[in-house]
């Protein structure tokens, strides 16, 4: 259900009107992959992942997750909350993937709106930031806290959450928004925002606060490689597509 919910609210926004068809050259939407990948792996990337690793460890080997993990998902679980988080989720769910590859191609050759180019912009933070995503989850190891054993620290290649995949897909809109431009308080909420599913992995006792900064950092690197060019400015065409969102 929530599958097909999904993409009808994608091409119900992919079609309607004021959207506008598409004309000249189409821009294939692997076009730009290569200097994604390159600026997703870059130095400024790597530091920054290395940092969310580190503060990770300290999380998982000092006893501060198991902490942090009976306050969220035990003492202060609620039964509005796990109905408010049953719903967050989602947006955190492996068929959004689907849903921005087809709002992607819609903007690579099809039609051009503020819409189909957001959309596009989350399928490439994916297409980029996955391997890190799934490279971090298998070789760090770390399971659930829902777990029969649970433990945050990490045990190489035992199992596959180290880091949040829920928290690294629904973040990835998110912070793709506040880079759109409009006022900071715009701004501001949509970071919030995308902190919101990585709150609801925790309330449901899924994952750990370590596994939660490491899938965000990693979208937020992914965001970050996509959005910027190797000067490290935002694009032009970008930039003017942020400024008509916040005149409209």
């Amino acid at each position: 259900m929530w599958v097909t919910m999904g993409l009808v609210l994608v091409c119900a926004a992919l079609v309607r009107p004021g959207v506008r068809v598409r004309r000249g050259a189409a821009r294939p939407l692997f076009k730009n992959t290569g200097p994604h990948w390159r600026r997703m792996y870059g130095r400024r990337s790597l530091l920054r992942l290395l940092g969310a690793t580190a503060a990770a460890g300290v999380l998982a080997y000092s006893g501060l997750d198991v902490a942090i993990e009976e306050l969220v998902g035990r003492r202060w679980r609620t039964r509005t909350g796990d109905r408010v988080s049953s719903v967050v989720k989602y947006p955190g769910e492996r068929f959004w993937f689907f849903s921005w590859l087809l709002a992607g191609a819609v903007d690579a050759w099809w039609r051009r709106g503020a819409f189909s180019g957001w959309g596009r912009r989350n399928f490439e933070a994916m297409v980029v930031g996955l391997p890190t995503l799934w490279t971090a989850q298998r070789l760090l190891g770390a399971g659930r806290p829902e777990a029969e054993e649970a433990d945050p620290r990490w045990h190489p290649l035992r199992s596959a959450h180290a880091a949040s995949g829920h928290t690294f897909m629904a973040a990835i809109p998110w912070l793709n928004l506040a880079r759109c431009g409009g006022t900071r308080g715009r701004r501001a909420a949509a970071v919030c925002g995308s902190f919101v599913t990585g709150w609801s992995r925790m309330n449901d006792r899924k994952h750990y606060l370590s596994q939660v900064v490491l899938g965000w950092t990693i979208a937020w690197n992914a965001v970050e490689a996509v959005n910027t060019n190797d000067a490290g400015r935002i694009p032009a065409d970008r930039t003017a597509e942020g400024n008509h969102d916040a005149a409209s």
